[in-house]
């Protein structure tokens, strides 16, 4: 009882920056939908520009926001990977229950959500937006040994003057100024499991990664084709110049006609590694 008591009480005093809301879009006579699952401490409409692409060209979309995501950080560390993750099992079951077919996309620790999604239902196409499957650094790697120690590593990191989107600015001091070891450990559980479930896969794969990503490896495109041996194809691609958030910075509508583009070709079969 004293973590459901926990859960109440935080939730009573949380507010949703408006500018993160969770949203979908409807198209009409669609038969096919795509589940969008953003990143860790993200939120849902950094996914907006893929989404409105995605939905002129003729799919129904759902962005659904995670527990802990896109309000403060006492909400965030009351909530946990398995929150993130039962989330993003309820979208896509409400999905399912309405359309012939579900894909599903996602960015960073999404792409690592998408994959486990995408591995239980079977799901037809899997798009993974720099997938945080490879890290160059081992700080998610430490942090279960950590957390338990340090829940919270002050950085004071300043907001950066090029930040433009609305909800980063008002959620940069409770996410992003210090280090959250706690929320880290919740990512790592997620990437053991997605690891795991790679070569389950048995879907369409597009890996779309920036070859200036200093968050996730740029080579994660050739860790997942090695490791989804099952997938029906696997395509690797990379945005010359892009750092690791561009679904949602200046390489957004490139990202977004790359996807749509890919969404709606017949994928090739796999033959092998590229």
């Amino acid at each position: 009882m004293a973590g459901l008591d926990r859960m109440i009480r935080v939730a009573a005093t949380t507010k949703l920056v408006p500018e993160a809301r969770p949203f979908r879009i409807d198209s009409p006579g669609s038969k096919d939908a795509v589940l969008l699952l953003h990143g860790f401490t993200g939120h849902p409409r950094e996914l907006s520009t893929v989404g409105a692409c995605l939905a002129k060209a003729g799919f129904t979309v759902l962005a659904p926001r995670y527990p802990g995501h896109g309000t403060n950080r006492r909400d965030f560390l009351a909530s946990s990977a398995r929150d993130w993750l039962r989330r993003a099992v309820d979208s896509y079951l409400d999905l399912a229950a309405e359309f012939d077919k579900v894909h599903v996309l996602g960015h960073s620790m999404g792409g690592l959500i998408a994959t486990i999604v995408a591995a239980a239902f079977k799901a037809p196409r899997l798009v993974l937006l720099a997938p945080a499957f490879d890290f160059p650094d081992s700080g998610v790697a430490l942090s279960p040994f950590l957390a338990p120690f340090i829940p919270v590593l002050r950085r004071g990191r300043p907001l950066p003057e090029s930040e433009r989107d609305p909800a980063r600015r008002k959620l940069h001091a409770d996410y992003w100024s210090d280090d959250l070891v706690a929320g880290a450990a919740n990512l790592n559980r997620i990437l053991r499991r997605a690891r795991r479930d790679l070569p389950r896969l048995v879907s369409d794969i597009l890996v779309l990664v920036g070859d200036k990503d200093d968050v996730v490896l740029p080579s994660v495109g050739a860790y997942v084709q090695k490791r989804a041996g099952a997938a029906a194809s696997i395509e690797a691609r990379s945005i010359a110049g892009a750092g690791h958030i561009f679904p949602f910075d200046s390489y957004a509508d490139e990202a977004a006609g790359l996807v749509m583009a890919w969404m709606t070709k017949n994928p090739a079969r796999r033959a092998g590694p590229a």
